[in-house]
């Protein structure tokens, strides 16, 4: 037998009707456990009823109040505290192009810029102690390797974590490539005009216009190459070939005792340094490359590289 248990407090409040108000009066005839149960819950509610027949009902303002509690209100235009996109995806590119590359910042790991930096400051301290003429050389040798180093750490699959969330976001991979390459050049530029300007005032006579051509040519082909094959590769090809080619360059100009290579094969690298019209399209054929095949890599050839 199955006893109401569950309707007894609407049976005793009387809001039962009809058929289950007449089931439960029947089992209750017959049964002294649910009769007691339902003498309880009707006691109980002849209780409420006297107590709230003594109250004086509550004015309409209360439930006014009450419902403008409720009802909730848009915050003002300035204190809105999350803002909302309201314009096309299309519109306003060059903000939006602009948003893109400072967010690489951010994805870029600290080790890539102190290591730049440091580079670079050690570069121009060098440059500053450097015999006169040879501030030039020293700077060449030393700004375009920060640059190559630097866009094989930014660049490079094996360093970027967040590229399975990036490859799902609705801006291309190329677009986000090509943003961090432009940053992280643009940074490494900039410290090197910083440096240039700054070991033109320390050492006056010098000629800032000349030091510059002498790290900016070289800086170009280098990166060029480090990013092609951090992209296409690994980071760690493209660190070692540009570490390999600033050897080489040491050696072909002196900088290093002699070894047993060869004088001729030393000077391969020379066109790197000392740029022309060719050297300096093909650098720019290697970036565009590498934007073109890059993205088309899939992540799983480079999944046993990154770290876990």
């Amino acid at each position: 037998m199955t006893h109401p248990t569950d309707r007894l407090p609407a049976y005793a409040a009387g809001h039962l009707t009809g058929d289950d108000a007449a089931a439960v009066t029947a089992h209750l005839a017959g049964c002294p456990s649910c009769a007691t149960q339902a003498r309880a819950w009707q006691a109980t509610a002849t209780a409420v009823r006297d107590a709230t027949a003594h109250l004086a009902p509550p004015p309409p303002s209360l439930f006014t109040a009450i419902r403008h509690r409720l009802t909730p209100t848009p915050a003002p235009a300035a204190t809105r505290p999350v803002p909302t996109y309201r314009g096309d995806i299309g519109a306003r590119p060059l903000h939006r192009a602009l948003g893109i590359l400072t967010r690489q910042r951010t994805l870029i790991r600290w080790p890539v810029w102190t290591l730049a930096a440091a580079l670079i400051a050690g570069g121009a301290v060098l440059a500053a102690l450097a015999p006169t003429g040879h501030a030039a050389q020293v700077l060449a040798m030393t700004v375009p390797l920060a640059a190559a180093l630097a866009v094989a750490g930014a660049c490079g699959t094996d360093n970027d974590p967040p590229a399975e969330l990036a490859a799902a976001l609705p801006t291309p991979p190329r677009v986000v490539l090509l943003a961090r390459l432009t940053l992280v050049l643009t940074a490494t530029v900039a410290a090197g005009l910083l440096a240039t300007l700054a070991l033109t005032a320390l050492t006056p006579g010098g000629g800032a216009a000349g030091l510059v051509t002498a790290w900016f040519g070289p800086l170009v082909p280098l990166s060029a190459t480090s990013f092609t094959l951090s992209v296409l590769w690994r980071p760690s090809a493209g660190v070692t070939t540009a570490l390999a080619l600033w050897l080489a360059r040491a050696l072909s100009i002196g900088q290093i005792a002699p070894t047993g290579l060869s004088p001729a094969a030393l000077r391969l690298v020379d066109p790197l340094w000392t740029p022309g019209p060719a050297v300096l399209t093909a650098a720019a054929a290697l970036v565009a490359a590498t934007l073109l095949l890059g993205p088309r890599l899939p992540l799983s050839r480079h999944a046993r590289h990154i770290p876990r």
